[in-house]
């Protein structure tokens, strides 16, 4: 692809996961409103729908995909149909994850397992049905990860597990795959204004205003430098992109 076809994303194939909600729905909608054809991937149906209504009025023509990310099957078969039914795969945006917080000490195992389940093999069975069809033209492969993922924090081990599992992940992949014109990049964003770790929006708007010195994110900035990432010259690569709320 010519620098030109790198910046312009219309008529682009990006499969989402994680496109319920939060960033993922954000990043469906903004490639939408540049022309891209966003493939949608999460868990339930019902979330992946509205999505697809958000997607529609901004002028976009999604896939639904309804897939587990845990599941080797359920992914390979998603990105499999995407390539079949739209034609081809021009970048996987990684974006599914949870967040079961608590101390160590009581912690289940069950969701220690869960957290990476999600966060860290979700990831690389995705990168891993991914690729085969990105090496047919280049492309891109990006994961959303934490502040989380860089420093841990108390509550959080197993979430800071994952995600700097994640980091690890990706900075391997990238040395893999870059022979095949296939850029790996991690967005490493702060808090956002998302329901997730069991916090809604409005108790998370709430503190803030309590708090001025709480900030967050919003889902549309991550996805705004999402689309900074996959619209770089061909010759530019950004590795890590870190995003903090200002």
């Amino acid at each position: 692809m010519t620098d030109a076809e790198m910046r312009d994303l219309a008529g682009k194939v990006v499969v989402i996961t994680g496109a319920g909600s939060g960033v993922g729905r954000a990043v469906a909608v903004a490639l939408a409103k540049h022309g891209a054809i966003p493939a949608l991937v999460g868990r339930s149906r019902e979330p992946l729908e509205e999505t697809a209504n958000l997607v529609g009025m901004a002028g976009g023509r999604p896939l639904i995909l309804p897939a587990d990310v845990t599941d080797e099957a359920a992914v390979t078969g998603a990105f499999d149909r995407a390539a079949e039914e739209l034609g081809r795969i021009d970048a996987a945006i990684l974006s599914a994850g949870i967040g079961l917080f608590g101390p160590v000490a009581s912690y289940a195992l069950a969701d220690w397992q869960a957290t990476l389940a999600t966060n860290l093999t979700g990831p690389f069975l995705c990168a891993k049905a991914a690729i085969p069809h990105l090496r047919q033209r280049g492309g891109a492969i990006i994961a959303v990860s934490s502040g989380a993922g860089k420093q841990g924090y108390p509550q959080l081990a197993a979430y800071s597990a994952s995600k700097f599992g994640l980091m690890g992940l990706m900075q391997g992949l990238a040395g893999e795959v870059a022979d095949d014109g296939i850029k790996v990049s991690t967005v490493v964003p702060g808090s956002i204004m998302t329901p997730f770790g069991g916090r809604s929006v409005a108790d998370k708007r709430a503190g803030a205003e309590r708090d001025p010195g709480k900030k967050y994110l919003e889902p549309e900035d991550v996805a705004e430098a999402i689309l900074f990432l996959l619209r770089q010259p061909r010759h530019a690569w950004t590795q890590e992109l870190n995003l903090w709320p200002f």
